[in-house]
C-alpha cells in the first residue's frame, strides 16, 4: 500500500506515464480493480486514450470515473438508496424555507424574493457543503465574529437557512455535494474498492470533501497515484505564497502528504518527469521556451524567430476574432493536414463567443462543440409556461396573452395571431371578463380610408372565433389557478393537464425532428431534453411542496427559480470536431493548434466583480479566521495564471492569441497584460493588426461570399480583378450558389427607374369618380407612392387603444362644435357671460366624452389630468375666439360645414376629362361672414391642435391647400345663397387651440390678457381690402391682436407683421389651387406612384412617414432621388401663382 506522486511540467508526459503504468499493472493483475479518476468533463477523453493504448484496444479491469460516478458505482454495489436532490430541487426547497423563515431573517429578508437570489443562497449553501462546513461549524464560527457586524448578520441568516435545509434533507435526500460524504462512510464496506488501485489525473487540487474521501480510502485501497503539475526544477515541499505559479500544486501536495501521514498510508518515492523527448513540446522550441519561462521569476528571453509557432493578432470585434480562428483552422487543415479535433479554441468568456459560433463555423463547414451548458429560461417551452402563469396573475394583460400566443407552441397560426393582436390593441381588450364574453364591437379604423360595414362584421366574426378558441384553451387552467387557497399539487396538476391538452410533448418532438433533419444538432439536443426537464421539475414541485398553499405569483416565482437553475448540456457531434471552451473548465488533450481568443483586460484576468451573498471583503475576513471557502478575488487572480499556463502549453505545434479592439457593446477594449508578458519573453513577437471588415481568403463557397461582395462593390465601380472574376465564374456555375450570385449581382447593379401603374389598374383602384379630401391631395404632393400605399392599397398604421394626439385634436373639435351649437340656441357671441361660457363648456365636454368610441380610456389613472388639460385649453380657446369675434363685425355663419351637403356645387364636382370626375369632400370648421348691400365678405377659420402655420410656399407646392379649397367651397355656396351680390374673400386662417404662457414683467392683468390674445391671433392670409380687415378688428391701431396684420402710424398696412393679399391675389390664388388639385387628380388617375418624395432644405416627404420602411427609398441607390422644392421668396411665389393659375376656376 502506498501513495506515489508523479510530478512534471505541463506537457512532460504525466498522463502518458500514469496511463501506461495502470495498463501494465492491470494486465499483470487482472483480478484487481483499477480506477482512473479524472474531472467529470475529462472522462470520455481519458477513456478513449486508455483504450487506444491498451493491448487489443480493450480495457477489462480499468474504470475511468469521476468522483461522482465512482460514488454511484459503489452505491449500486452496496444497495445504498439515496435520493439525490439536484439543483432544481434545492431551489424549490430553499424557496419553501424562505417563505417559512422569512420573518427570522435580517439582512437577507429584503432580497429573498428577488429573481435569482434563491440561486445565490443555494450557491452559498452548496459551497459550505463542498468545503465540508457543517451547520454546527458555521454556528461555532459565528461566535468568533462581532455580533454587530454586517458579516455576522449575513452568516446568521445563511445559518438559519442552512440549518432548515439540512433538517429538510435529513433521512430523505442527499445533495450532490454530500454524495462523497456518503461514499466516505461506506467506502470500507465496498468489495470493489478493497485492494483497488486509484490513479488521479487532471486535478489541480481537491476540495475538503474530496480529501475526506481520500482519507477514508487510504484504509481500503492498495495504492494511490496522483499526477501533479509542477516545474521539476522546483522543490514541491518548499513554502510559497499564493502568488507562486505552482501554489495550487504545492497546496495539493501538502494536503495529500498530510493525509498519508495521518492515515499512516505509506509513501512511495515520487516520480519527477524531466521535459525531454517524450514531452509534447519537444519538437517546438518556442512553445517549450514558453512553458519553461511563463510567469517565472527568472524568465529568460527567447532571441530566435518565434512567429511560426506563436502569433498574436488584433481584430476589431469578438466576432471577427472567432471568424479569424475559423478561417485559420480551415486554412491549416488544407495546408498542414490537421484534423478538426487537433484544433481547439479557448477564451475567458465562452458566452461572449458562443453566440457567434453557429454563423461563423457554418461559413467554413467546421464541426464544433461549445463546452458549456445553456440556460433554458428563455426556451419557447419555458416561455409558454411562464406566460400562462402571467396571464392568470396579470388578468389577461395584453403583454401576457401575446407572450403566450407567440411562443410558437400555442397552436395558433402567425396570421391569426397578428389579426387578433390588431383587434385587441384597437379595442383595448384587457381582463378575463373581456375574453370570456363574445366580442361585440368591430375593429376601430380611425384612418382616412372608410371601411365598409360588411368588412367590419367579417373582421368582428373572425376576431370572436379566435377569442373563443383561445378562451377554451386557457379557461380550464384559469379556473383552477384563479381560485382561492390552491395547493402546489392542484396548481401543478392543472398546469400539466393544460400542457397535455396543448400536446406540448408532441410539438417539441416534431421540432426536434425538424432540427435534426436540418442538421441543427445543438437545437435538436436542447429540444430532446427540455420536456423531461419540465416534467421532472413539476414532479419535484409536487413531491417537495405539494401541500403548500401558494398564490399564482409565488408559484410562478418558485417555478422560475427552478427553471433558472436548470441547464441543458450537449454532446460533441463526433470525435473529430473543434472544441470551444473556457480556460478553467475545459480539458484538452492531443491538441496541435490552440487559439486563445479574447485576451483582453477584464477577461484575462477575468474580472472579479463582487457578486453573491458574500462580498470579497467578507471572504477575506473569513479567510483570516482560517475557515476555508472558495478562493478570494485576490487568490483567484493568481490561480488564473496557473490555468493560463496549463492552457497555453496544451498545443504541441502552434499557439495563436487574439484580442479585440472593441468589445461586444462596441466600446473600446484594451489588450490584457498577458500580451506584454509574452512580448518580453519573445523579442521578435509582434502584434499583427487585422483591419475591421477584412475579407479573409475564401476557403469554402460560403466563406467566399464576403470576398465576393467586396469584389462586387469594386466591380460596380469598374475595378475588376482576375481573382474576383474566377470566383464569380466558380459561384455562377454552382447549382447551389448560382441563384445567390444572380440575386447579389442584380442588387449591386440595380437602378430605380420609377413606378407607374397602368391606367386600367388605377381605374380599378380609384374608379372614374375620384373622391378626394384635401388631406389626400396634400399627401400626394408630398409623395405619390405614400398616397398609393394609403389610398390605393389602403395600408394604415396599427390602431391602438390609447388617447393619442389625434384623439386630443378630435376632442377639441367635438367640444367646440357642441359648444357653438348650444351657444347659438340660447345666447350669442357678443352677450354670453363668462359664467354662461363655463356652463356651456362643461356640458359640451360631458357630451363629447360620452360620444367617444374609447370613452373608457378616460376612466384610467391619467383621465383626471387629461380632462383637466382639455378643459383648460378649451376654456382659453373659447375666451380667445369670443374676443376675436367681438373685435369685429364678422359673425359665424356655419360650423362644421360639410361639402357633401352641397352636391351641385361646381367647385366640389370637377370634370377632369370625358371619363373622369373629381369630387372634393371636407368640412369647414367655421365660416364667418359680414354682409353689406353690395357684397358678402367671408373668412374661413380652421382649428388646429398642433403648431401648424400658414406658408404660402407650402401652398404653392400643393402641401397646404386646405384653406383655399375651403374658401372656394364657401364662396360657391354663398354665391348660390346670395345671387346678385359679390362674394369677397376676407381671409383664410388657422386658429391654434392652446393655453400659452406669457411673460408678465409686472404688467397688470389687462395687459397680460392682451399678450395672451396676441399669442392666439389667427394665422393665415388676410385680405388687404380696407373694408375687410377694418371689420375684423374695428378701431385697429398698430399691431392687431386678432389677425395677422399691422398698421403704420399713418394707417397704411405695414409689410412687417402682416400676412396679407390683395383681392386680386385671392382671385389668382383660388384659380391656381383649382388647377393644382385638378393636376394632382389627373396624375393619380394616370397611375403616378413614383417614389420621389419632396425635399425642401432639411425637410422631406419622408419625415414622420409611416411607410418609410415599406417603400425602400434609398438616395444611395441610383435612380432614387428627392423631388427638389426650391426655396422661393414671397414675391417669386406670387409671380408663379399668377403665371400658372390662369384666370378660370375650371380644370
Amino acid at each position: 500500500m502506498a501513495l506515489q506522486l508523479i510530478y512534471g511540467n505541463s506537457g512532460s508526459g504525466k498522463s502518458t506515464y500514469i496511463y501506461e503504468k495502470v495498463i501494465q499493472m492491470a494486465q499483470a493483475d487482472r483480478r484487481r480493480n483499477f480506477y482512473v479518476i479524472v474531472p467529470e468533463q475529462f472522462t470520455m477523453q481519458a477513456q478513449r486514450e486508455l483504450v487506444r493504448r491498451s493491448q487489443n484496444h480493450v480495457i477489462v479491469n480499468i474504470d475511468v470515473v469521476s468522483f461522482e460516478r465512482l460514488a454511484y458505482r459503489i452505491f449500486d454495489e452496496l444497495g445504498i438508496q439515496n435520493t439525490v436532490m439536484e439543483e432544481t430541487g434545492k431551489s424549490l426547497v430553499l424557496r419553501k424555507i424562505a417563505e417559512e423563515k422569512g420573518k427570522d431573517l435580517t439582512v437577507l429578508r429584503g432580497n429573498i424574493r428577488k429573481m435569482g437570489y434563491i440561486n445565490e443562497l443555494k450557491s452559498m449553501i452548496s459551497e459550505l457543503m463542498q468545503y465540508d462546513i457543517s451547520v454546527e461549524e458555521l454556528e461555532d464560527f459565528l461566535g468568533h465574529l462581532k455580533p454587530e457586524s454586517n458579516l455576522y448578520y449575513k452568516l446568521s441568516d445563511v445559518h438559519t437557512m442552512y440549518a432548515a435545509f439540512e433538517e429538510y434533507l435529513r433521512g430523505q435526500y442527499v445533495t450532490a455535494e454530500r454524495v462523497l460524504d456518503v461514499l466516505a462512510d461506506a467506502a470500507e464496506e465496498s468489495q470493489l474498492l478493497k485492494g483497488a488501485v486509484f490513479a488521479f489525473d487532471g486535478f489541480t487540487g481537491f476540495t475538503p470533501v474530496q480529501m475526506k474521501l481520500l482519507h477514508r480510502c487510504m484504509h481500503v485501497v492498495k495504492d494511490m497515484y496522483v499526477t501533479v503539475t509542477l516545474d521539476v526544477r522546483e522543490d514541491p515541499l518548499a513554502d510559497c505564497g499564493m502568488q507562486d505559479l505552482f501554489y495550487m500544486s504545492r497546496k495539493m501536495t501538502a494536503a495529500l502528504l498530510r493525509a498519508a501521514r495521518e492515515e499512516q498510508f505509506p509513501l512511495e518515492e515520487a516520480v519527477f518527469l524531466e521535459p525531454g523527448k517524450q514531452s509534447r513540446l519537444a519538437q517546438t522550441p518556442v512553445l517549450q521556451h514558453l512553458e519553461q519561462n511563463l510567469f517565472r521569476v527568472k524568465a529568460q528571453q527567447y532571441a530566435g524567430d518565434c512567429q511560426k509557432e506563436l502569433q498574436i493578432y488584433s481584430l476589431a470585434t469578438p466576432r471577427e476574432e472567432l471568424q479569424f480562428a475559423a478561417w485559420k483552422i480551415s486554412e491549416q487543415m488544407r495546408s498542414q493536414g490537421y484534423r478538426y479535433g487537433e484544433c481547439a479554441i479557448v477564451c475567458g468568456d465562452v458566452e461572449c463567443y458562443e453566440k457567434y459560433a453557429q454563423s461563423v463555423f457554418s461559413l467554413y463547414d467546421i464541426p464544433y462543440f461549445v463546452d458549456m451548458k445553456s440556460s433554458i429560461l428563455y426556451h419557447p417551452c419555458i416561455e409558454l409556461i411562464r406566460a400562462v402563469l402571467e396571464i392568470v396573475e396579470k388578468d389577461f394583460s395584453y403583454e401576457s396573452v401575446f407572450r403566450f400566443l407567440r411562443t410558437g407552441l400555442s397552436g395558433f397560426a402567425e396570421a391569426d395571431i397578428d389579426f387578433l393582436e390588431n383587434y385587441v390593441l384597437a379595442r383595448g381588450i384587457r381582463g378575463a371578463s373581456r375574453w370570456k364574453k363574445k366580442f361585440l364591437k368591430p375593429m376601430r379604423h380611425t384612418g382616412r380610408i372608410r371601411v365598409e360595414e360588411d368588412v367590419l362584421q367579417q373582421e368582428l366574426a373572425r376576431a370572436d372565433q379566435l377569442r373563443e378558441r383561445f378562451w377554451k384553451q386557457i379557461a380550464p387552467f384559469y379556473e383552477i389557478a384563479s381560485g382561492q387557497e390552491q395547493t402546489v399539487a392542484e396548481l401543478t396538476r392543472g398546469l400539466y393537464e393544460f400542457l397535455t391538452e396543448l400536446q406540448l410533448e408532441e410539438q417539441i418532438h416534431q421540432a426536434q425532428e425538424a432540427f435534426e433533419e436540418a442538421g441543427e444538432e445543438l437545437l435538436a439536443s436542447q429540444y430532446r431534453q427540455i420536456y423531461k426537464i419540465v416534467v421532472d421539475l413539476l414532479d419535484k414541485l409536487v413531491a417537495l411542496l405539494g401541500e403548500e398553499i401558494l398564490s399564482v405569483r409565488d408559484y410562478a416565482d418558485v417555478l422560475e427559480e427552478g427553471f433558472a437553475s436548470a441547464k441543458v448540456g450537449a454532446i460533441p457531434p463526433g470525435a473529430d470536431c473543434v472544441i470551444l471552451g473556457d480556460i478553467e473548465r475545459t480539458r484538452l488533450e492531443g491538441i496541435k493548434v490552440l487559439f486563445f481568443l479574447g485576451v483582453n483586460d477584464g477577461m484575462i484576468p477575468k474580472s472579479t466583480a463582487n457578486g453573491g451573498i458574500l462580498s470579497q471583503y467578507d471572504r477575506e475576513l473569513i479567510e483570516e479566521q482560517k475557515l476555508q471557502l472558495s478562493p478570494t478575488a485576490r487568490e483567484q487572480s493568481f490561480l488564473q495564471r496557473f490555468y493560463l499556463y496549463l492552457n497555453m502549453t496544451k498545443p504541441s505545434e502552434a499557439l495563436y492569441l487574439t484580442y479585440a479592439r472593441m468589445d461586444a457593446k462596441q466600446k473600446a477594449a484594451r489588450p490584457s497584460y498577458l500580451i506584454g508578458t509574452l512580448q518580453k519573453l519573445f523579442a521578435g513577437l509582434q502584434v499583427q493588426e487585422i483591419e475591421a471588415g477584412t475579407a479573409f481568403e475564401p476557403l469554402t463557397a460560403k466563406s467566399s461570399l464576403d470576398a465576393y461582395l467586396t469584389g462586387l462593390t469594386a466591380a460596380r465601380d469598374g475595378e475588376v480583378t482576375e481573382a474576383w472574376k474566377a470566383l464569380h465564374h466558380y459561384l455562377k456555375n454552382s447549382k447551389v450558389w448560382e441563384p445567390v450570385v444572380q440575386e447579389l449581382f442584380a442588387a449591386a447593379f440595380s437602378k430605380f427607374t420609377g413606378e407607374q401603374l397602368a391606367v386600367e389598374t388605377a381605374r380599378q383602384l380609384y374608379g372614374t369618380i375620384l373622391t378626394n379630401s384635401v388631406t389626400r391631395l396634400e399627401l400626394f404632393a408630398r409623395c405619390a407612392y405614400a398616397h398609393f400605399l394609403e389610398y390605393g392599397l389602403k395600408l394604415s398604421e396599427r390602431e391602438t387603444y390609447s388617447f393619442a394626439a389625434l384623439d386630443m385634436g378630435s376632442m377639441f373639435h367635438e367640444i367646440l362644435q357642441r359648444y357653438c351649437e348650444n351657444l347659438e340656441k340660447s345666447y350669442d357671441w357678443y352677450s354670453v357671460t363668462e359664467t354662461q361660457q363655463e356652463e356651456l363648456l362643461k356640458a359640451a365636454m360631458q357630451d363629447a366624452v360620452l360620444s367617444m368610441p374609447n370613452e373608457s380610456l378616460l376612466e384610467s389613472a391619467r383621465s383626471a389630468y387629461v380632462l383637466e388639460r382639455i378643459y383648460r385649453i378649451m376654456k382659453r380657446s373659447i375666451w380667445a375666439l369670443t374676443e376675436q369675434i367681438r373685435h369685429g363685425t364678422f359673425q359665424p355663419a356655419g360650423y362644421e360645414v360639410d361639402f357633401m351637403q352641397v352636391n351641385e356645387l361646381n367647385v366640389q364636382n370637377m370634370i377632369l376629362d370625358e371619363e373622369h370626375k373629381m369630387r372634393l369632400v371636407g368640412k369647414i370648421d367655421r365660416m364667418d361672414t359680414r354682409e353689406t348691400e353690395e357684397a358678402v365678405y367671408v373668412r374661413i377659420i380652421d382649428y388646429k391642435s398642433g403648431k401648424t402655420t400658414f406658408q404660402l410656399l407650402n401652398l404653392y407646392y400643393g402641401q397646404q391647400l386646405q384653406l383655399v379649397v375651403y374658401l372656394n367651397a364657401a364662396m360657391a355656396q354663398l354665391k348660390k345663397e346670395h345671387p346678385g351680390k359679390a362674394i369677397v374673400p376676407a381671409g383664410i386662417f388657422y386658429y391654434r387651440m392652446d393655453d400659452p404662457m406669457v411673460e408678465a414683467d409686472g404688467e397688470d392683468e389687462e395687459k397680460i390678457m392682451e399678450h395672451i390674445l396676441g399669442e392666439l391671433r389667427l394665422n393665415g392670409l388676410v385680405s388687404l381690402e380696407r373694408e375687410a380687415y377694418e371689420q375684423m378688428d374695428v378701431g385697429l391701431q398698430g399691431k392687431s391682436e386678432v389677425i395677422p396684420l399691422t398698421l403704420n402710424k399713418d394707417g397704411s398696412v405695414s409689410k412687417r407683421g402682416t400676412s396679407g393679399a390683395a383681392p386680386v391675389d385671392f382671385t389668382a390664388l383660388t384659380a391656381f389651387v383649382n388647377r393644382k388639385i385638378c393636376g394632382a387628380a389627373e396624375q393619380i388617375l394616370k397611375g403616378d406612384i413614383d417614389i420621389r418624395p419632396y425635399q425642401m432644405e432639411s425637410k422631406t416627404g419622408c419625415d414622420h412617414c409611416p411607410y418609410h420602411s415599406v417603400c425602400g427609398f434609398d438616395p444611395k441607390v441610383e435612380g432614387y432621388t428627392f423631388r427638389k422644392n426650391k426655396k422661393l421668396s414671397t414675391d417669386e411665389v406670387w409671380a408663379n401663382i399668377y403665371r400658372e393659375g390662369g384666370d378660370s376656376d375650371e380644370c
